[in-house]
């Protein structure tokens, strides 16, 4: 049939003058015969895109009968290791000599109850709290500085002491726009998720994105209102955020939603700075903190294995120091204190400015919780260093980059200078257990195969006719391939998260913009360090050969359900 059809087709010149080898007879005008035949080849044409669609109607039916069970081959493909090393880039452990950590959710674990601390803290300050300190700071959160001469007067309204953390809200990896106020997920390549964009706690519809922002995608300008949420102190700071923008909006008061930022960014750098976050812990240390012999075992396996170990942390030494003891107070010989397992440990170093700035480290007096004034040329063993900076840290150490990794959290704050410096880096990312789990079961794994099967569907049914000659059989099939392709959308996304979805995952099924950055400057990315324990030491850490874009993705084939 096709081969008529170009057979027929080829006869026409593109006006529709009947192409012929035999010349006309005299007086004969070729238009009525052209006609004719043009209005014959439309009807042909309409009739073969109806047998086209009418062949995907049946394919669809009976991919919506396949739908009914789990395939058996689905449930034997492999499942992801959730304890697994994901590598962007290969990474020979063998030839790593040095290793890095930061403390806060690296070597120290957290309980879900330290967001709900933050997240009150962080009110009470913006309704009772007075600042009178008139000294210049420095804050970083996410990719935007900002910098501020504090001597203001917040004073929030009472009725926001009643908010409460949801710990369902949010997820990491958010964008917050100082601009307009909405707090967004986007995909991987900086367009907004249709339903993944609040104002306040209301869902955007795509017709108000489209209003605020004149398209999903993000470009230049809009992105540098954009502040990106990415470590795992962000869940109380995006739900925060959030609830400030809603009691504005319910009570119809104009606001700058810039502001709104500024305000939330300061009290939430004040519950970390003034101590309150963390004296909170350690006066309840069973409570937000979760005990881990494992990362001691990891921690010797490699000082047995002759490589050198440093701890470098913005938290104050008294803070690390108190959750070590307590989370390793099963397994560390009372005899031995924590420190020895590091060569080196360096706390406030202030990133990720340590990693651009020329500021001298100083040595800290634990006795007496004072500096000393002594310069820093060498790093002593048994010695507690502040501030510093990379410059200075390497002239001491005369440590190599390739032969540094460092672990840590923080997209921007802890890798992504390292990352630039030529360490290797491993990002820590606790949730990427639940989601693997989440991604290993069979009835994510049947959603996921049915929007493949639907994707292919609509991609050949839109091939099959301009809008200008799509029939009532073409429309019919088109509004209900949308139809089930949004149920299978929704139903995965609200296995993760009913707010957001996945943390790596658009609902589109590309990766998300969190798993963009992931991929820029983590090497390799786990769960928790101790993961490391399931390899050698002399491992050769290999991007998969079929790796798609975040390796612990597993793209689960259409063909799995039979279509006919």
């Amino acid at each position: 049939m096709a081969s008529l059809r170009i057979r027929n087709l080829l006869r026409f010149s593109i006006h529709g003058t009947l192409l012929s080898s035999s010349p006309l007879r005299p007086g004969f005008s070729g238009s009525s015969r052209s006609y004719s035949v043009v209005e014959s080849s439309k009807h042909f044409l309409l009739k073969s895109d109806d047998e086209e669609i009418f062949a995907l109607r049946r394919k669809f039916e009976a991919a919506k009968q396949s739908f009914l069970s789990i395939p058996d081959a689905l449930r034997e493909m492999p499942k992801m290791n959730p304890k697994g090393i994901y590598v962007n880039k290969n990474v020979r452990l063998d030839q790593l000599q040095v290793y890095g950590f930061d403390y806060d959710y690296t070597l120290a674990h957290y309980s879900s109850d330290l967001q709900t601390l933050i997240y009150d803290l962080a009110k009470e300050y913006l309704v009772n709290e007075v600042s009178s300190d008139n000294t210049v700071l420095l804050y970083d959160y996410g990719s935007f500085p900002y910098s501020s001469c504090c001597s203001f007067q917040l004073r929030y309204p009472e009725v926001c002491t009643s908010f409460k953390y949801d710990p369902t809200f949010p997820i990491r990896g958010l964008y917050y726009d100082k601009s307009k106020g909405c707090l967004m997920k986007l995909d991987f390549f900086g367009s907004i998720e249709p339903d993944g964009c609040f104002f306040g706690r209301r869902r955007l519809s795509h017709t108000e994105i489209r209003d605020i922002y004149g398209t999903r995608h993000i470009g230049r300008d809009h992105a540098r209102s954009l502040v990106g949420l990415m470590d795992f102190f962000c869940f109380s700071e995006a739900c925060l955020l959030a609830d400030i923008v809603q009691y504005f909006v319910d009570a119809k008061l104009e606001f700058d939603a810039s502001y709104i930022y500024e305000d939330v960014i300061r009290a939430i750098d004040h519950v970390h700075r003034s101590g309150l976050v963390h004296r909170g812990i350690l006066s309840d240390p069973h409570r937000y903190l979760v005990k881990n012999g494992k990362i001691l075992r990891y921690l010797k396996m490699l000082r047995e294995r002759g490589k050198k170990l440093f701890l470098l942390t913005n938290s104050p030494y008294y803070f690390v120091d108190g959750g070590m003891r307590f989370m390793l107070e099963d397994s560390l010989d009372c005899r031995d204190s924590w420190t020895e397992l590091f060569d080196v440990v360096i706390a406030k170093a202030n990133k990720p400015q340590f990693y651009t700035s020329e500021h001298p480290f100083r040595c800290y007096d634990t006795k007496n919780d004072t500096l000393t004034f002594t310069k820093v040329d060498e790093f002593l063993p048994d010695k507690i260093y502040y501030h510093g900076c990379l410059k200075s840290f390497l002239q001491i150490t005369k440590w190599n980059g390739p032969e540094v990794i460092y672990f840590g959290d923080h997209l921007f704050s802890d890798l992504r200078g390292p990352s630039k410096a030529g360490w290797r880096t491993a990002a820590i990312i606790h949730e990427l257990e639940s989601e693997i789990q989440i991604q290993n079961e069979d009835t994510y794994r049947s959603e996921q195969a049915k929007l493949h099967i639907i994707q292919e569907l609509l991609g050949k049914l839109h091939a099959t006719a301009s809008s200008s000659s799509r029939t009532t059989a073409f429309n019919s099939l088109l509004e209900e391939l949308n139809e089930e392709r949004q149920k299978a959308r929704s139903k995965m996304k609200m296995m993760f998260n009913r707010s957001f979805g996945a943390t790596f995952l658009a609902s589109t099924g590309q990766e998300s913009a969190f798993a963009y950055n992931i991929h820029q400057y983590a090497d390799v990315y786990t769960s928790k360090p101790e993961n490391f324990l399931l390899h050698s030491p002399e491992a050769w850490l290999h991007v998969p050969f079929d790796v798609k874009i975040m390796p612990h993705h597993v793209k689960v084939p259409s063909s799995l359900f039979k279509t006919g």
